[in-house]
């Protein structure tokens, strides 16, 4: 269950860019990187609208899509070594720092727990030491966000949690920062999951990604009816993928819930 969970939390991603946007096919143009719970992921993506996904970063091509950019979303359709037959729809954010990619549509699970979330550019490392190195000049804590959404890339979520403490600390309205920290608290801490996105929530009572999350932790604590009633709540507000991904554990409920 605990691997279920940490692959999960994948979905929970959405960003507020703290630097200029930029979200046109020349920025993302390069490869990305993250950390899976299957160990390293690059994504590649061609000017020629090809994208390659190599999943142990090995230098290898696992799959080939084409993308397809419209303002600031982007289509994935799979060429080879695919993994769905129908395209997915995100939308991206690109930062000086990382790139992130929130749900929009997709009934791939597979694709959508590789894809959301945040990737990092291959020279990481120093993007890290001139995030430090500028935090610690001016404390400014929106550097604190961009260097946690970094370590989220990394796989690194004591690192992202602590930098998530810091700057929640002083922006406590910030509804994505807050699903961001709760992402960060699986497998340990579902109690701290559910408070964060309990205020998340109560920020903007409409963000499906707090109501997938506070499920997760719902259903581990053993709330089992509560978490069904929040992914059907994300359901309903756009994550029309649970429907698959959760049916083995509400399949009863809902069932139950709708006759």
């Amino acid at each position: 269950m605990k691997l279920k969970l940490v692959a999960l939390i994948t979905f929970c991603i959405t960003t507020v860019t703290l630097t200029a946007q930029k979200n046109t096919k020349s920025d993302l143009i390069g490869k990305w990187l993250r950390m899976s719970q299957n160990g390293p992921v690059a994504l590649e993506f061609k000017k020629d609208g090809i994208v390659e996904v190599d999943f142990n970063n090995d230098q290898s091509v696992d799959v080939v899509s084409n993308y397809k950019i419209d303002k600031n979303t982007v289509e994935f359709s799979d060429k080879e070594g695919a993994m769905c037959l129908d395209p997915g729809v995100y939308k991206f954010e690109i930062t000086d720092y990382y790139l992130s990619f929130d749900y929009i549509e997709d009934m791939c699970n597979g694709r959508t727990k590789m894809t959301m979330g945040f990737w990092a550019k291959p020279n990481f490392e120093e993007l890290l030491d001139e995030l430090s190195q500028k935090i610690s000049e001016t404390q400014n804590t929106t550097l604190n966000l961009s260097r946690a959404r970094i370590y989220l890339a990394l796989g690194k979520s004591a690192e992202a949690r602590k930098d998530l403490d810091v700057y929640l600390e002083k922006n406590q309205d910030d509804a994505r920062a807050l699903i961001n920290r709760a992402g960060t608290r699986f497998p340990g801490d579902m109690k701290g999951v559910v408070k964060d996105c309990n205020k998340a929530i109560a920020l903007e009572p409409e963000n499906k990604n707090a109501f997938f999350l506070r499920g997760l932790a719902l259903y581990e604590l053993g709330q089992k009816e509560k978490a069904c009633d929040d992914f059907s709540r994300a359901i309903e507000l756009g994550f029309s993928i649970l429907k698959v991904a959760e049916e083995y554990r509400c399949s009863e409920y809902w069932e139950k819930t709708n006759n």
